[in-house]
């Protein structure tokens, strides 16, 4: 199914219409998040504080993620140039991406989801799985030991003569923009604040990007389908879960899919038209994400 046979022309474009005030309003936001999180736990240090801290510092990681993957289809800002920098500096160096090789193969993904050539398919290709099974990926997660092999494979890549997914341009980035972070925290004569930052990201980071790889693809009705409406999720989220494992309307994949190049913040109005065209009438659509991992256990 294509977005022509669902929606009209003068429908597509108001979906596809960007606005670099709500761009902007997004990135600011999460930033807004990370450092209202860090004020919490240095104004109030204790265990509870700190564990909040964590879990919307890392939500807000996740969201970093997801921006750079929107700036990276050019349809967060109205300006390739404002996607580029934002995309490059602000949201994916942070997490130590590199938006460039991530846009590159993410439009094989696009192309050939469900595929043997789908360069996501490590992702999802094992599920369904069993409960215990996921517990101990989530527990690996939460332990440090997913961060742990990720830094493994950057120290390997630069050791090595293979490519990575993380170009050198890149971790340079990283490494600035966490720099960065960690001089706004000591100028503050509070430089161990840096370390909310860096166990979130080593921690439940990691545990929320699973989960989103999971909600996208995982267990589909039918992973080989060419119908995006078969071989792809869209999760209906709660106010709590868009705060952590699902911000910047990153649950709505199957509109994500059905039209790449909507920005983030139509995706609600989209799926909005797509409900009352009745185009999920046969389409699964978990009322949360622990109905949708649920779904993927067997």
């Amino acid at each position: 199914m294509k977005a022509h046979d669902v929606f009209t022309r003068p429908e597509i474009v108001q979906l596809m219409t960007r606005s670099n005030l709500r761009a902007s309003l997004l990135v600011l936001s999460c930033w807004a998040w990370v450092i209202a999180a860090m004020a919490l736990v240095a104004v109030w240090p204790n265990f509870f504080t700190l564990a909040i801290a964590l879990l919307i510092i890392a939500g807000r990681q996740l969201s970093f993620a997801i921006l750079m993957h929107d700036c990276g289809h050019n349809s967060l800002f109205k300006s390739s140039m404002l996607n580029q920098f934002v995309g490059t500096w602000l949201v994916s160096a942070p997490v130590f991406t590199d938006m460039r090789t991530y846009s590159r193969q993410h439009t094989i993904h696009h192309k050939d989801v469900g595929s043997a050539d789908d360069p996501d398919l490590a992702n999802y290709a094992a599920y369904p799985i069993t409960k215990a099974s996921l517990l101990r990926k989530f527990l690996r997660d939460v332990c440090g030991l997913t961060a742990l092999k990720f830094w493994f494979y950057i120290v390997k890549t630069r050791l090595g003569s293979q490519n990575s997914m993380v170009s050198n341009q890149a971790l340079f980035r990283g490494i600035v923009v966490n720099l960065v972070i960690f001089l706004c925290c000591y100028a503050l004569n509070m430089a161990w604040l840096y370390l909310v930052w860096f166990a979130a990201y080593n921690t439940i980071y990691f545990l929320f990007l699973r989960i989103r790889h999971i909600g996208e693809h995982a267990a589909v009705p039918n992973s080989n389908s060419p119908n995006m409406f078969e071989n792809t999720r869209t999760t209906l989220s709660s106010w709590w879960e868009r705060l952590l494992v699902s911000p910047v309307y990153v649950n709505y994949h199957i509109e994500h899919h059905l039209l790449p190049s909507v920005p983030p913040y139509n995706l609600p109005l989209m799926h909005r038209w797509l409900v009352a065209k009745k185009a999920y009438a046969n389409t699964p659509l978990p009322s949360g994400y622990i109905s949708m991992l649920r779904s993927v256990l067997h």
